[in-house]
């Protein structure tokens, strides 16, 4: 793999392996060396600038979200829980009100044999009539005055069931009207019902759906960490590269001067430790830098 190739490939660190990295340093020049250190300050810069995104903007903005769709799905909820209440409430009145209309209408049922032809304007009259001469006692004799008296007595009877029965209708009436309200109210719960059900419905999705991108930007937050320490550990193996490189420029000027090419001296160290690596035979010059002291 030679070195611009390598400058091109994106700093994936976790594809590649430590003695690979190893390798392609070991290959490269000064300058391909910087260049690369130059590339991967860049992308320590572009991987923080991703990970300042997700922990101060992605990761409050999802939060913040994530905050206000629970408020919301709790107002549902305790609204829905309301509308139980509510509908049971209806329902023992409705049940309570089916009780007395069954009441009054056996009531009225009782009532039918004994409420009389006449009107109640005409029994009224016969009443006012009557008890009039018990007042006056313009009856003629007690007989007579007991039959008055019965005939009141009966009279006032039927002007009673009359009025029994006209306030059992009006109950009735109350009844229906309440009966009615109570139905309305119902149906207007139950539609509420549904669409709460609805609502809470559509906002369990969304948090399914915020939930599942705060895992993806904790996955995505998790490879930028991974990738930043993976880079910042390639550059120190490159600094550390250069300081090896820059000691044995040093060297060599101090002890050839400047007829060498750069890194002369630093190739020919390279070259000698991998040729005592894989066991061939070094030249006295090659041990002698390898174990000089100043070499080291």
């Amino acid at each position: 793999m030679s070195s611009n190739l390598y400058l091109k490939c994106r700093f994936n660190l976790n594809d590649v392996h430590e003695e690979h990295i190893q390798n392609n340093l070991e290959s490269m020049r000064w300058d391909e060396l910087v260049s690369l250190k130059r590339k991967l300050y860049n992308h320590i810069k572009e991987l923080t600038n991703h990970i300042i995104e997700i922990e101060r903007n992605q990761f409050r903005f999802i939060n913040e979200n994530i905050h206000k769709e629970k408020n919301i799905l709790n107002n549902l909820v305790q609204r829905s829980k309301q509308t139980r209440t509510e509908t049971q409430t209806n329902n023992s009145q409705l049940f309570s009100l089916s009780e007395k209309i069954s009441q009054s209408k056996n009531f009225l049922g009782m009532m039918e044999d004994r409420i009389p032809s006449e009107k109640e304007e005409e029994l009224i009259r016969t009443l006012q009539f009557n008890q009039k001469i018990l007042d006056n006692k313009e009856y003629t004799n007690e007989r007579q005055r007991n039959e008055i008296l019965t005939l009141v007595k009966d009279v006032s009877m039927k002007i009673e069931a009359i009025k029994a029965v006209k306030t059992i209708k009006d109950q009735l009436l109350g009844f229906k009207t309440e009966t009615d309200n109570i139905n309305k109210s119902l149906r207007m719960l139950d539609e509420e019902r549904i669409s709460l059900q609805t609502k809470i419905a559509e906002i369990n999705n969304n948090l399914d759906r915020l939930f599942d991108s705060k895992r993806r930007l904790s996955s995505d937050h998790e490879k930028y960490l991974n990738e930043y320490n993976e880079t910042i550990t390639q550059l120190d193996k490159i600094n550390a590269r250069l300081n090896l490189m820059s000691e044995m420029r040093q060297k060599q000027r101090q002890e050839y001067g400047h007829g060498l090419p750069d890194d002369a001296l630093f190739r020919v160290k390279e070259t000698a430790k991998k040729k005592l690596e894989s066991g061939s035979k070094l030249t006295f010059e090659e041990l002698k830098l390898l174990y000089s002291e100043k070499g080291q």
